[in-house]
């Protein structure tokens, strides 16, 4: 892992200390945020796999486009199965948690994501050692 993808799994961990602060708080607009930044770590995490197998030219929010575009490329880039069941939910919380603030997500499914984004990112560590 190069020294900027190392700086930009930084950026990650901090979308997830975010979110592992605020998925479960009583106030509304904290969990949207979460979400928001829940969204955030599951792009910046498929980004991620995309630089460390040379794909540079990856841009945008929507996680099926994301994750498509690395297939396209040829690469298989290890998306949990939970990530790409619920990308179209998981896009959908990069406008609407900052902008609506009608929007509802429910607790356990940031929480799932949570979990699941953990584990793939270390799984990133785990390769790199």
């Amino acid at each position: 892992m190069t020294k900027e993808q190392k700086q930009y799994r930084l950026l990650i961990k901090s979308d997830l200390r975010i979110v592992e602060r605020y998925w479960n708080s009583g106030d509304k607009a904290d969990r949207l945020q979460a979400a928001y930044h829940m969204q955030q770590a599951i792009e910046k995490t498929i980004k991620l796999k995309a630089y460390m197998q040379g794909i540079e030219d990856i841009w945008g929010h929507d996680i099926k486009a994301l994750i498509n575009y690395c297939r396209k490329k040829g690469y298989d880039i290890k998306v949990p199965k939970l990530i790409e069941k619920n990308a179209h939910i998981y896009s959908q919380w990069e406008a609407d948690c900052r902008y609506y603030p009608l929007k509802v997500v429910r607790r356990t499914s940031i929480y799932a994501a949570y979990r699941t984004v953990v584990e793939w990112l270390e799984s990133i560590e785990e390769a790199e050692d």
